[in-house]
């Protein structure tokens, strides 16, 4: 390196994720976070540690962002390396970098995402695996993780882990909301899975069209379109579905502002970012009481929540907030002014402001 002025007097803060360009809850999230002046207060390098593609080229961009770490470090003093985790290959690439990361000095941010991953926990790792887990919570400064439910597994399950705090994720910045008359439809946005409920929502929607024959059901996402296609038109329900595939942020926002129900019936969630999306857009909300929904989305106050698999419960729910307008405005403005007041980015880039200073004053 003769010859090459190197300044090691100011320390590099980075932020380790999947493409923030590509689709998914962790990725809005990263996106916003970086949009926000957050980012710039703190002057974050941004690392993609996964990009949808082969196999070889998922090795290639793991490679390429320990490259990337390793060069910052060359060139700066080490600060906080914000690495957003979930569950199978995400962490499997995020135990390699969190433990380079900790080799080369940096202050490790843990932001546990992922509504399965107790059970990726329990089920899915080998002993090896589990103490792998171990081993990386341990090494972290800080676990950041979205609910009360979170922090309770992670204390009980890793009682090593120095830090544990609840940040919820936080809304879009900027909602394009648009006025209309009168709402009309149903909405589902997310993976289109059986772990979301996908197959739960169209067969609760047998009954809800019976009640209400003209009502459309918009399922946006991508996922296993030709099974649940199958399942809709063996209830003759096919007629009044629509699947819209994956829906870019202004329609999303489009149609979430014009649709009478948003439905999200999953069995295991985070803190789904479609939930406070939701919110933002002052759509009533009918969702399971799973992960962290019961923090944003209090039974009768801001929406109705459902056990996740009670069909007829959810087609009730929905069958009430189409018979009853007045009392679907009252949910969602309810449901507005929680989102305004503690989910939405004026909200929470200050508690990752306050974070940040903590960690960086230790």
């Amino acid at each position: 390196m003769s010859g090459i002025q190197v300044s090691v007097t100011n320390r590099v803060n980075v932020m380790i994720s999947t493409d923030p360009a590509g689709q998914g809850g962790v990725a809005s999230v990263v996106k916003s976070m970086l949009a926000d002046s957050f980012s710039a207060d703190w002057q974050i390098r941004h690392i993609v540690s996964h990009r949808a593609g082969s196999k070889l080229s998922m090795i290639w961009i793991l490679l390429l962002a320990l490259c990337k770490l390793t060069l910052l470090r060359l060139l700066h003093k080490p600060g906080i390396a914000h690495i957003h985790l979930a569950s199978r290959g995400s962490f499997t690439r995020k135990y390699i970098i969190g433990c380079w990361a900790s080799r080369l000095g940096f202050k490790i941010i843990l932001h546990l995402h992922g509504g399965e991953f107790d059970q990726f926990y329990q089920r899915e790792c080998s002993s090896a695996k589990r103490l792998k887990v171990s081993y990386l919570f341990e090494k972290a400064r800080t676990v950041v993780v979205l609910g009360d439910k979170w922090r309770t597994w992670v204390v009980s399950t890793f009682p090593q882990t120095r830090d544990v705090q609840i940040i919820y994720n936080s809304g879009p910045g900027v909602v394009k909301c648009h006025q209309v008359e009168a709402r009309s439809g149903i909405v589902f946005l997310g993976k289109l899975a059986d772990s979301k409920g996908v197959p739960d929502l169209i067969k609760s929607f047998s009954a809800v069209i019976k009640e209400f024959p003209e009502v459309k059901l918009i399922l946006g996402g991508e996922g296993k379109v030709s099974e649940y296609n199958q399942l809709a038109s063996s209830l003759a329900v096919d007629s009044n579905i629509t699947f819209a595939g994956w829906i870019e942020p202004d329609e999303k926002f489009a149609l979430l502002s014009s649709a009478a129900v948003f439905v999200l019936p999953s069995y295991n969630e985070g803190f789904p970012i479609s939930i406070l999306e939701a919110m933002a857009c002052g759509c009533t909300i009918i969702a399971t009481d799973v992960g962290g929904i019961p923090e944003a989305i209090s039974h009768d106050v801001e929406g109705i929540l459902v056990a996740p698999g009670a069909i007829s419960a959810l087609s009730d729910a929905i069958i009430k907030i189409l018979d009853d307008p007045v009392y679907a405005n009252k949910l969602s403005d309810n449901a507005k002014h929680k989102y305004d007041m503690y989910f939405s980015s004026q909200a929470i880039m200050p508690l990752w402001q306050q974070l940040y200073t903590e960690i960086s004053n230790d």
